[in-house]
């Protein structure tokens, strides 16, 4: 079966398609302005956790060599990693774990890098909400380091209307993202301001902490903290036109949202002199208006997690309707506060590492696959394709290597490039000694695009 971005639908057709199903490609007719899918990227990037990456970058690095970093990371490796990734979507129409399905096969990408998806999407989510439940905790005046009942209860209230949007489906979804980030942005102003007022510019520029870690490796902990996109991208860009002008801003929304966050992150860690993002805060005496422009700015990526957990799920289970997908999303949410309440915030930099290192390799042989063996055309395909097993392991070995045992280079992205070529050769040996389903190529059809 063929899946392919300029799927016909009638009218008759259209009328009958539940709306926001999980594996059937969205028709041309619903897909949205370049802004839309911008918005919500740029709400996924308005989270605790970058803003806790740059205070943690902060404890290694002075202001100026911080902003370079983030500079060259995410206007150039994240910007194209997005923009290359994002355009799978809009030109399949299709989500992140249904495009796998080209490469890896109908039975590896629902239950490999399905579950990979899932499990990322989940301890994504797990980890805002709990850093979300510690803020809101703080701002009523709860001790929660002593009162684990109570920082139980405001946990469990945060995730729950966390949930609504993601599981009513995208269309809610980007109402959320129009309210959230000018709230957010109002929360950077804030944090500027209160800097300043404690202790000044001076300050702030003439920190100049003893390193802990490389340059590159920091590149690596920013990359952790969004690699993750490359592979799910495509949850949204489906939404939008397969115009190539398109999908180069819709990362707008990543860099032009995430660059400045990261920054004030660490600016606000100079001006309280930790990397707790809650004490920060509190150190800097945030008002009660502050935490409450925190809590709804994580609200908007934690919708993306949550609807990314459902989709996967979906894809796992081969549900395709938006009911199904709304339920398998509720229960992701529900394992997720088990596992904000479980403790693990206490991993974080941690999982930004284990993200790199999984989820390069993976978008390395759906890149190679798209652009390169399947001539930026989609197949459905059955089975199990080995050839991207090894290639992705292969990625993820090297990655690992690089990032824990012997330190070198930025693993997401080398590791991304040794899978890609990996697979690349690997199909055209398999093409030419035992060829199968995997190696049919079929060149796609002109598209019109309105």
């Amino acid at each position: 079966m063929t899946l392919k971005s300029d799927v016909s639908i009638t009218s008759a057709e259209s009328a009958k398609r539940v709306s926001d199903e999980a594996l059937t490609p969205v028709p041309m007719e619903e897909r949205q302005h370049w802004i839309i899918p911008a918005m919500i990227f740029g709400g996924l990037e308005f989270s605790i956790p970058v803003l806790l990456t740059g205070a943690v970058l902060a404890t290694h690095f002075g202001i100026t060599k911080v902003f370079w970093i983030l500079f060259g990371t995410l206007f150039v490796i994240q910007w194209f990693g997005n923009a290359v990734m994002g355009y799978m979507g809009a030109k399949t129409g299709v989500s992140s774990s249904v495009i796998a399905r080209s490469s890896f096969g109908h039975v590896q990408a629902r239950w490999i890098i399905g579950l990979i998806t899932f499990f990322v999407g989940l301890g994504w989510w797990a980890l805002q909400t709990a850093v979300t439940g510690e803020a809101i905790a703080a701002m009523l005046g709860v001790d929660y380091q002593n009162n684990f009942l109570m920082l139980a209860l405001i946990t469990t209230v945060c995730g729950l209307i966390f949930a609504i949007p993601s599981v009513l489906g995208y269309a809610s979804m980007k109402w959320t993202d129009i309210v959230a980030v000018p709230a957010g942005l109002l929360l950077i102003v804030t944090g500027i301001y209160l800097v300043m007022k404690n202790g000044g510019w001076n300050s702030v520029m003439s920190w100049n902490p003893t390193p802990g870690i490389t340059v590159l490796a920091a590149i690596s902990l920013i990359l952790g903290m969004n690699v993750s996109q490359w592979v799910g991208v495509q949850d949204y860009t489906r939404y939008a036109k397969p115009k190539i002008k398109d999908n180069i801003l819709i990362p707008l929304g990543i860099v032009g949202v995430g660059f400045p966050l990261f920054l004030v992150g660490a600016i606000m860690s100079v001006g309280a002199g930790e990397a707790d993002i809650v004490q920060i805060m509190m150190g800097l005496g945030f008002p009660v208006w502050g935490f409450l422009i925190l809590w709804l700015s994580t609200w908007t990526s934690q919708i993306v997690n949550s609807y990314s957990m459902g989709l996967s799920m979906a894809n796992m289970l081969n549900i395709n309707s938006g009911k199904g997908r709304a339920l398998l999303t509720l229960l992701g949410i529900i394992l997720g506060l088990g596992l904000a309440l479980g403790g693990v915030l206490h991993f974080f930099e941690d999982f930004l590492y284990v993200s790199g290192v999984i989820y390069g390799p993976i978008a390395g042989v759906m890149l190679a696959d798209f652009f390169f063996i399947r001539k930026q055309s989609y197949i459905d395909n059955p089975g199990w394709n080995w050839v991207a097993t090894f290639a992705m392991g292969i990625g993820v070995i090297l990655a690992y290597w690089t990032q824990y045992v012997q330190e070198m280079g930025i693993p997401a992205v080398q590791s991304l490039i040794i899978s890609a070529a990996l697979y690349w050769v690997g199909m055209k040996v398999k093409r030419n000694i035992k060829p199968d389903q995997f190696t049919e190529v079929k060149e796609p059809e002109p598209q019109a695009v309105k």
